[in-house]
């Protein structure tokens, strides 16, 4: 027999011998047996494998936050501007004896209050209901600029909103019928103009109805004190339910001065707003109150921003801070004069006789 031929049975006589033993039932369990366990090791050290990463990694992550806290530490940070927080105002202190200025001016009603002190200074029929006509606009301004209102939004005047207010014989902007404005112009036309076009845009865009704007205003003159008063409107048109007294619309005004945007607005003698859709030039709207008075009308005294009013059953209305030469502010508020410059002159004839002298011609 060849080697060949040798080699050939003796691994024919292996591969038998091999089938026999894999034949043996306790063989295959075993070697199964050893199979499952080595894949079982093999799965258990890439899991400790991924945990000793992760905790690595863990260990890097704390090292670098540390780091950069210790860096971030070292900067100085500036402080994040804030709008100023609004205090309520303190209310009037009324002594006795006040009812004095009887002679001194022609309105029907009159109240001169040093808002620093808190002090009334002098009044005429000061304790009664009034109507507080266009002053309404006072708190209609108050709500809006604390709506967070962007005042670059932009506001399309209907027709059928300005005619409403046409042909109640009421103030307008006249914007033109579906031109359309920011909320800033509108704020401007409702104080410098007093239209009502304006306010009625405004509840629109705040509180989607003029009667859901009311209720912001009853809610924040309830808020600042002003216990004596209730709006069924946002322009001061005549109802028998739009209420006031002097005092509380001087607590309006007060407030409103403290607040940044309605300070600004009225301040104003005249503002100019920018090129709309049907206005090429853009709208101007003179202060119905500093047409008739400057800024600096009373010696010693500036005259700081203030809101006229008129409706037939008020007759000509006006309040108004003026700010002596010492940072001391006073206001007045007069009901019931016969013309608009009698009001003027009515307001100037207490702040000179409470502090700033003599009137100078205006």
């Amino acid at each position: 027999m060849s080697n060949r031929s040798v080699n050939k049975y003796s691994k024919k006589t292996i591969y038998r011998k091999l089938r026999r033993f894999w034949s043996i039932p306790i063989v295959r369990f075993a070697a199964f047996l050893l199979v499952a366990v080595l894949l079982l090791t093999v799965v258990i050290n890439l899991f400790n494998g991924c945990g000793k990463d992760d905790d690595n990694l863990s260990q890097v992550s704390d090292v670098s936050i540390e780091n950069e806290s210790v860096e971030e530490s070292s900067l100085d940070i500036p402080e994040v501007s804030t709008e100023p927080v609004i205090s309520l105002p303190e209310p009037w202190i009324y002594p006795s004896g006040i009812d004095n200025i009887s002679s001194d001016i022609s309105s029907q009603y009159g109240i001169i209050i040093n808002a620093t002190t808190r002090e009334v200074l002098g009044g005429k029929n000061y304790t009664q209901q009034i109507y507080p006509a266009s002053m309404t606009k006072i708190m209609t301004l108050i709500v809006a600029a604390q709506s967070g209102l962007d005042l670059n939004s932009q506001y399309t005047l209907s027709y059928t909103l300005i005619n409403k207010y046409y042909l109640a014989g009421a103030t307008t902007t006249g914007i033109l019928a579906g031109d359309t404005v920011s909320i800033k112009d509108l704020l401007y036309g409702a104080i410098l103009l007093s239209a009502a076009d304006a306010t009625a845009a405004i509840a629109e865009i705040v509180a989607g109805s003029e009667d859901a704007y009311v209720d912001l205003m009853n809610q924040k003159a309830d808020e600042i004190g002003c216990v004596n008063t209730h709006f069924t409107n946002t322009s001061g048109l005549h109802d028998a339910n739009n209420y006031s007294t002097l005092g509380d619309v001087a607590l309006m005004l007060d407030y409103a001065m403290s607040i940044p945007l309605c300070r600004e607005i009225l301040s104003e003698d005249v503002y100019y707003t920018p090129s709309t859709p049907k206005n090429e030039d853009g709208y101007v709207f003179h202060s119905t109150m500093y047409n008739r008075i400057n800024h600096d009308s009373i010696n010693g005294m500036t005259v700081a921003g203030g809101k006229t009013g008129y409706i037939y059953e008020t007759r000509h209305c006006l309040a108004s801070m003026a700010i002596g030469d010492n940072g001391e502010k006073f206001i007045v508020v007069t009901v019931g004069a016969q013309l608009g410059m009698d009001a003027i002159d009515d307001c100037k004839a207490l702040y000179s006789k409470y502090y700033g002298g003599n009137n100078e011609t205006t």
